[in-house]
This record gives structure tokens, C-alpha cells and sequence, in this order.
């Protein structure tokens, strides 16, 4: 017989496996999980008692077989890719990251029903800040990332980061050389390792104490939006966000915005006026008025000193 803790963590999982598949019905489904708890609301679904029109409205028209059929998917997928399911109710849960449970829908990108974890089982402490930036990045812009997380590695922080090219993995690299920790934020599932180039990056991060994680199950593909979901909830778990080079449009910039709706530290590192892939990055600064310049590790540290 399974413990509590367990049927709630294999709820949870479910839960957001059927979110991924019909994401239309992520709402009435938040919903009822809010209502009902995840291991309840999943038992909701799957009762002979439950009306097949709040099926349809949570669950996008499964039947009771076929949500069976994808709890066992999402199950087996997990036990094949070697990942954790991480919860609230565990220990380890970031610190600073919400459960999607007990929020409001609108918060819900930067929060999560759970997440799938390869790596160590060390808890992420308030005291982990995020590094984003433009996947096209400038040696500029790489020098910058790289150098800011050996200083946040040396005065005892975390960084977190995105699966990218460009400033995410400079940022990787430079906490890598310091053998510090880093926490690497997916866009799909954890047995997809995106982009395929830094495979073998992404294994050196789990392999020196550092952490993949995702809100994605198993097999889901990585895309833009995903990716721009991802960026969200990498802000989500931090208590500062530090954006490095950033083009107009880049998903990087979704960090900022949901840096400065949740109150944390948004920081921004300016680049030279004339390059495209900062102009992102400066007009971040005139739209959000919370947002702070900074200009080294030092500034960063000042901004988050607050902070134990």
C-alpha cells in the first residue's frame, strides 16, 4: 500500500501530464484541483460517479479508460527516464517556487503542480538568482554571463538558468568552472535534453551537484512557448532575475515580467546602444520601473543582500 505522500506525488504527476496533453482544459482542471486537492480531484476523474460533461471540461473528452491509460503513460514514462517527481509536500521543494494548487490561475506560469528533477536532492534556497539572456548572445554578453555566476558562486549563491544557447549556457559554463551549483530550468521533458548540442553540458550540470528541472512530463517536446513558460517559471523559483542581452523579442524577457509581478528582484545588465540584441534588454528598463540596473556581480549582490 502506497503512502499519502505518494498517492498525492502520483496525482500531481498526472495532473500535469493531463494538462500538457489538453491544454485547453488547464483551467477548469486548475480549478478542481484547487477545489478538491490533486489526489482527490484525479480520483474525481476517474470515478463512475463523475459526469462525463466535467470530464470533458477538465480532462478534454477522456474517457475513464483512457485516463487510466495516460496515468499509467505518465508513470511509466517517469520510472524510464530515471527522474524524481518532486512536490510541494517534500522537504526539498524551492523555496521560493508556489504551488500551482494555491494559486490563482493568472499566477500559474510561475508556479507549478510539480516538477520532474534529475540530479541533486539538495534543496533550492531562497538564495538562488536567475541568469537570462538572448540565445544569439555577443561575446559581450557571454563574457558578462559567465563572469556574473562565478561571482554569485563565490559569495555562496546558486544560479539558475534556462536550456539555451548563448547566455543560459555561459552561465552554465561559468558556474561549472567554479564546481558551484546550477539549476537548469527545461522546456520539455527531462529525457528530451534541448537543445541536442548541449547534451553533454546538461550531463555535466547533474553530474557535478548541479539540478535539471521541468514542469513538463516525460516525452513532451520542447517548443517556443513552452520555453517561454519555462523562462516564467525559472523566475518563479529565484528571488532575483538578472537579464543579460535581450533582443526585442526574445522569450528572455518573460522572465523580467514575471519577476516584477511577483515583487522579486529584476535586475538588468545594459549593452551598448547600437546592438540589436540589447535593445530588448533597455526597453525592459523603460517599461518596468521596478526593474534595476546593475553592472557587475557586485551590483547584483547589493540588490539581494536582503536576503539569508
Amino acid at each position: 500500500m502506497i503512502t499519502e505522500l505518494e498517492r498525492i506525488r502520483a496525482a500531481r504527476a498526472a495532473l500535469a501530464h493531463l494538462t500538457t496533453l489538453a491544454p485547453a482544459c488547464a483551467e477548469a482542471l486548475h480549478a478542481l484541483t484547487v477545489y478538491y486537492g490533486p489526489a482527490d480531484a484525479l480520483d474525481k476523474l476517474v470515478s463512475p460517479k463523475t459526469s462525463q460533461e466535467l470530464r470533458d471540461e477538465c480532462a478534454g473528452a477522456m474517457t475513464i479508460k483512457q485516463l487510466h491509460t495516460q496515468i499509467r503513460t505518465v508513470d511509466n514514462a517517469t520510472q524510464a527516464s530515471g527522474a524524481r517527481v518532486l512536490i510541494p509536500e517534500d522537504k526539498n521543494w524551492p523555496q521560493r517556487l508556489d504551488d500551482l494548487t494555491q494559486v490563482t490561475y493568472c499566477a500559474a506560469s510561475a508556479a507549478a503542480m510539480c516538477l520532474w528533477v534529475r540530479g541533486t536532492d539538495e534543496p533550492i534556497t531562497a538564495r538562488t538568482v536567475a541568469v537570462c539572456g538572448s540565445r544569439a548572445a555577443t561575446p559581450y554578453g557571454t563574457t558578462i554571463a559567465a563572469d556574473l555566476t562565478r561571482d554569485l558562486a563565490a559569495a555562496g549563491w546558486t544560479t539558475a538558468t534556462t536550456s539555451g544557447y548563448g547566455i543560459s549556457a555561459a552561465a552554465i559554463r561559468g558556474a561549472l568552472t567554479t564546481e558551484a551549483r546550477v539549476v537548469v530550468v527545461l522546456a520539455g521533458g527531462i529525457d528530451i535534453p534541448h537543445p541536442h548540442n548541449l547534451r553533454g553540458l546538461l550531463t555535466q550540470v547533474t553530474g557535478n551537484h548541479g539540478l535539471l528541472a521541468t514542469a513538463y512530463p516525460p516525452g513532451t517536446t520542447p517548443t517556443r512557448a513552452r520555453a517561454t513558460t519555462a523562462t516564467r517559471l525559472l523566475a518563479g523559483m529565484t528571488s532575483g532575475t538578472v537579464l543579460v542581452e535581450a533582443a526585442h523579442a526574445s522569450t528572455s524577457l518573460a522572465a523580467i515580467e514575471e519577476a516584477v509581478l511577483l515583487g522579486r528582484h529584476a535586475m538588468v545588465m545594459p549593452g551598448p546602444v547600437t546592438s540589436a540584441t540589447s535593445t530588448g534588454a533597455h526597453q525592459a528598463l523603460r517599461d518596468h520601473r521596478a526593474a534595476r540596473l546593475v553592472t557587475s556581480g557586485s551590483d547584483v549582490l547589493t540588490e539581494l543582500a536582503h536576503i539569508r
